[in-house]
């Protein structure tokens, strides 16, 4: 059964250097690790890479992150590149090294983005991160085993880096599955680098189709490998294509700061439907459960990717429960996590990482030009690509997506000395400038017509946990979009005709050129839309995906087709 966490590594230091005692072998040999490094791993890619061109992308994909060396010294040498030229660094790690330790031994480095690193360095959730150490330089760094992570890994590589153990430590990253599954994610001309010149590495590569070369080695060892994809390398174009994202809400701000973070320009277009992204605090809340299936695991990591975005608040959150046995099952997840994470209480589970978003700060600090513009056609639009963000609109989302819409209602109160979320039978946020956020309602229809009934019910409600002053009362209804399994529609719209004579997402070959979906997010847009977006244009742009492929099919727009189908 999976899990939320991975096993962290067990070091011990032998003088300065670091030890497995998992596989018993070294991290580098003992000298200097960055001449090792730079000489192994560096140096191919830089001979493959000289002078790429503007708006170019180029993908490292880097098998054992260990203490992050060979990803903050390819991030160096990147910086002499044109700012237009990215760098895709992934990185797959099964026992990722714990924060204390890699921040104890980056610091006396003095690498131009070990802060960045640093600051978004996870907690050793199992799954892909994303952490932008540059505007230009972007790290997915995967904790989960080898060939499970590449067989999810929707990518195509460039260069590859072989940084595991020894092949007599750890046989299961050097086996014949893993070379093919490498082969087969990589763009003609790829290149592969590694210290190792063991018999069975080039047996292995080479019959996976790569051709190999040895080469001189590093300071004792005599040789080490290289390998090569058949064909000509190039780099690939990256983001030479004009872009509109329909819905100014939260996913489209999110879609905007990620084509934005790139350098990259769009028209935004407010589509006038005024959903849940205009409640002044808004959740920033995972959805687990006791099993950690894929969908838990996704939202896990779209709670850890918010973390540093504007408008973000890490206040906490106290989930009371408002049942027993809702108060078992907090208390059951809880002991999944570190304490650290989410602590067990006595009426539920307190989440140290959850807080809130606020849309305004957010779109403050964007500051996007949005177009006020109600488009019910898509034929309007002039650009390449377009990405429909929007909430619930009947015009704009098709049929198969089987979106609906549930109104809610939500209340501002004047509040003192609220410091976290509590989240029960109503959520209630902390105290901001002396007001609170008292939501939300659910109900089955798409009026946005403001029901005292509705305020009454919340303020009765949030007096059993917290002091208010109901004397002036704010009120917002919103409009949720929210799919038939209430997870998110992300990915690029498919060819009707065509999901319906397919048995599974994966097997969808055709798709509607230039049309991107990022929608239905429920009330769980603060946590789920911004990787969402950054997936969208990861996708669009062509660099490795921000979503796994398991993820990605249970996201697809094209699910519910299918599943009717199977029926």
């Amino acid at each position: 059964m999976s899990t939320y966490l991975v096993d962290t590594a067990q070091i011990e230091w032998q003088e300065e250097n670091p030890v497995s005692k998992v596989y018993g072998d070294i991290y580098w040999h003992r000298g200097s690790p960055l001449d090792e490094k730079a000489q192994v791993f560096l140096e191919p890619l830089l001979t493959l890479v000289q002078q790429p061109p503007e708006r170019s992308q180029v993908t490292v994909c880097e098998l054992g992150f260990g203490f992050g060396m060979n990803c903050l010294l390819t991030a160096q040498a990147w910086q002499q590149r044109p700012s237009s030229c990215q760098l895709n660094f992934v990185s797959i790690e099964k026992h990722p090294v714990d924060k204390v330790a890699l921040e104890k031994f980056l610091k006396g480095l003095k690498f131009p983005h070990t802060e960045k690193l640093l600051a978004g360095y996870p907690p050793p959730y199992r799954g892909q991160h994303i952490v932008w150490l540059a505007p230009n330089i972007r790290l997915l760094l995967i904790f989960e085993e080898v060939e499970t992570a590449l067989g999810n890994l929707d990518a195509e590589v460039d260069c590859w880096y072989l940084d595991g153990f020894a092949p007599a430590k750890n046989e299961a990253m050097w086996q014949a599955p893993l070379f093919r599954k490498m082969f087969a994610r990589s763009r003609p001309g790829a290149q592969v680098a590694t210290y190792s010149a063991a018999g069975d590495v080039r047996r292995g590569l080479e019959r996976s189709g790569f051709e190999t070369e040895k080469r001189p080695g590093f300071g004792q060892k005599r040789e080490m490998l290289t390998a090569t994809k058949p064909g000509a390398w190039s780099a690939k174009a990256h983001g030479r294509e004009s872009v509109s994202i329909i819905g100014a809400g939260i996913a489209g701000l999110f879609c905007y700061e990620a084509l934005s973070r790139r350098g990259l320009t769009a028209e935004l277009y407010d589509s006038g439907k005024a959903g849940p992204s205009a409640i002044p605090q808004l959740t920033v809340l995972p959805q687990l459960a006791r099993a950690a299936e894929t969908r838990y695991r996704f939202s896990n990591a779209a709670s850890q990717y918010i973390r540093d975005a504007a408008g973000f608040h890490e206040s906490g959150l106290h989930w009371i429960g408002r049942t027993e046995e809702e108060t078992v099952r907090l208390k059951e997840i809880s002991e999944l996590f570190p304490d650290n994470l989410i602590e067990a209480r006595s009426d539920g589970a307190f989440f140290h990482n959850a807080g809130w978003l606020s849309f305004s700060e957010l779109r403050d600090e964007l500051s996007p030009a949005i177009i006020q513009r109600h488009i019910d056609r898509l034929d309007d639009l002039s650009s390449d690509q377009v990405i429909l963000a929007t909430g619930f609109n009947r015009s704009l989302l098709p049929a198969q997506l089987q979106v609906r819409a549930i109104r809610g209602q939500a209340i501002e109160v004047r509040t003192s000395g609220i410091q976290h979320v509590v989240n029960s039978q109503a959520t209630i946020f902390p105290t901001v400038n002396g007001k609170s956020v008292i939501s939300g309602t659910y109900e089955n229809i798409d009026s946005d017509v403001v029901r005292e009934e509705e305020t009454r019910e919340l303020i009765d409600t949030a007096r059993k946990y917290v002091q208010l002053d109901d004397s002036i009362v704010t009120p917002w209804t919103g409009i949720r979009a929210v799919s038939r399994d209430r997870l998110p529609v992300v990915g690029q719209a498919p060819n009707w005709q065509a999901a319906k004579e397919v048995n599974r997402v994966s097997a969808i070959r055709e798709f509607e050129p230039g049309l991107h979906y990022c929608t239905a997010f429920a009330s769980r847009g603060a946590t789920h839309a911004r990787l969402c977006a950054e997936h969208v244009v990861s996708k669009l742009l062509g660099e490795p995906a921000a979503l796994g492929l398991e993820e990605q099919q249970l996201l697809s727009p094209a699910r519910f087709v299918i599943r009717d189908r199977l029926l």
